[in-house]
């Protein structure tokens, strides 16, 4: 019998995320290209959970935003999701791809208690160890460098989902220094473009109000 990662890494595989009739569906922005193939996969589910209740499926959509709940991953997946409406070919293929994920749940959820290292409601609530893995990095890094931010500097970056007005999702990702006591806060908008940003504390950075 194969193991639970080479099954959902070959499930993984057929969906061919990143290409193909998937990426036409998916938003800009997706998940982050230099995630593992499974870190991708738990990404889609999240994904999938945001897309399928949209479309409709509302059965499918319960058990996938549980999922998605259970993985940093999925997370990411499930608050990414942009649009509030899909055209009929895109919410067929979007069903679609929900039942097949529903009829594997129970392997989806083993993998993710053995990847983890928890159990049921204990998966819930987890975040990435490390910031750079986040969707949103490469938007960050590129403004650390158009702000000429040295990198040995920072201390400690922050990322977290936050809802603003109209339930919108947005991301705030929070820097600290060794240089100065306070942080840099930069508010992405969902597509990781940079929406607004300020300081905290004494730290005191060109081009930055501070508050």
């Amino acid at each position: 019998m194969r193991s639970i990662s080479l099954m959902l890494c070959s499930l993984a595989v057929c969906l061919a995320l990143g290409g193909g009739a998937r990426a036409a569906i998916m938003s800009s922005g997706g998940p982050n290209p230099e995630w593992t193939d499974m870190q991708k996969y738990e990404w889609y589910v999240g994904y999938i959970a945001r897309a399928s209740q949209i479309c409709g499926a509302h059965v499918e959509a319960g058990t996938l935003n549980r999922l998605a709940r259970m993985s940093p991953y999925g997370a990411i997946g499930l608050n990414q999701m942009r649009g509030d409406s899909f055209l009929r070919n895109a919410c067929l293929r979007i069903a679609e791809d929900a039942r097949e994920m529903v009829a594997d749940a129970e392997r989806i959820e083993q993998y993710i208690e053995a990847t983890y290292k928890c159990r049921d409601d204990g998966c819930f609530g987890q975040s990435l160890s490390d910031w750079q893995f986040h969707a949103c990095a490469e938007s960050l890094k590129e403004h650390f460098s158009a702000r000429d931010l040295d990198s040995t500097d920072v201390r400690e970056v922050t990322i977290s989902d936050v809802k603003k007005a109209a339930s919108i999702d947005h991301v705030q990702a929070r820097v600290r220094f060794n240089s100065c006591q306070g942080s840099l806060y930069i508010d992405l908008k969902e597509s990781c473009t940079v929406e607004k940003e300020y300081t905290r504390g004494d730290c005191e950075i060109d081009g930055v109000d501070s508050f």
